[in-house]
């Protein structure tokens, strides 16, 4: 009964995803393999499931009735398996956690710490770098990365979302004679401006979505955005920073060529490995709920 059960879901995943390759690569199952087990499905139930070609393979009008009936069902006992993973997840051991060097240091740190401190078997490893690492090779559990991310194999959660906003101190604009609503694109690639690591072209959107790159003058390049910001304060420098970071009446927002500072997005990164996932999406929505805490607060 088992291996009949085990064979109905790879028929739902053929039949999901369109194609016994495509069934392969999802699952990780050999293509020969798929097909033979299909083969003892169908001899097993005395049923034609699939009719197969050497272009494709389509789903009987019996398979498409059986394909209804049971994937609700596998998906409700995935469900109940993650939900039981998530109850039984013991926060304990080595964790590696990478985070951007402004955001660990403001509050992401100290929320992981508050978070292990509620855990004392848990062992955090923190580190703060703005390099995008690679998790396999630095041995890196989770990492907390604002996008886009380079490796598309990984996990990504969606934590929230940050806007970003092009800004000079008002000495700056008046001493560059700028209009802060009407900069333009050879003004931003040839004035002073300061750039935080990695990013060293800003990315805004027109009015139909796509994506502007544009690449500032570096006259001073620093790695972490508080620095940046002081940089700003200055009146030397125009830098792109996430608006949170502006709290200075002093530092305005420019506009240029009618184009909009891409909003970014910070990233819960991590590869699948089986017996962290559910620690990882805990951690993740802790964070998570703090970060939309933080926005409600008096101070805020």
């Amino acid at each position: 009964m088992k291996r009949v059960l085990d064979d109905l879901n790879l028929f739902c995943a053929v039949v999901e995803h369109g194609s016994l390759k495509a069934a392969s690569n999802s699952t990780g199952i050999p293509h020969s393999t798929v097909s033979r087990r299909l083969e003892a499905l169908e001899q097993t139930l005395g049923l034609t499931l699939m009719q197969r070609t050497t272009r494709e393979v389509t789903v009987t009008p019996r398979g498409k009735e059986l394909y209804l009936d049971c994937e609700p069902l596998f998906n409700r006992l995935r469900d109940s398996i993650s939900l039981a993973e998530d109850a039984e997840a013991t926060f304990k051991g080595p964790l590696n956690v990478s985070m951007p060097v402004r955001a660990g240091i403001d509050f992401l740190g100290a929320w992981l710490i508050d978070f292990a401190s509620e855990h004392p078997e848990l062992k955090l490893n923190v580190s703060l770098s703005n390099d995008n690492k690679n998790l396999i090779k630095e041995d890196i559990d989770l990492a907390f990365r604002v996008g886009p991310l380079l490796d598309s194999s990984a996990i990504a959660l969606h934590l929230w979302d940050i806007p970003y906003s092009l800004c000079a101190h008002h000495s700056y604009i008046e001493k560059h004679n700028l209009n802060p609503n009407k900069v333009t694109a050879h003004q931003v690639s040839t004035l002073p401006c300061v750039i935080a690591h990695p990013a060293k072209q800003w990315s805004f959107v027109d009015t139909l979505s796509n994506e502007v790159m544009i690449s500032p003058q570096p006259s001073l390049e620093v790695d972490d955005l508080g620095l940046a910001y002081h940089g700003v304060l200055t009146g030397q420098y125009m830098a792109m920073l996430p608006q949170s970071m502006i709290k200075s009446d002093d530092v305005q927002s420019l506009m240029v060529d009618a184009l909009a500072p891409r909003t970014r997005v910070m990233y819960a990164y991590y590869f699948g490995k089986r017996h962290i996932q559910s620690q990882i999406k805990q951690l993740a929505g802790y964070v998570k709920s703090r970060f939309h805490e933080s926005l409600s607060a008096p101070n805020n």
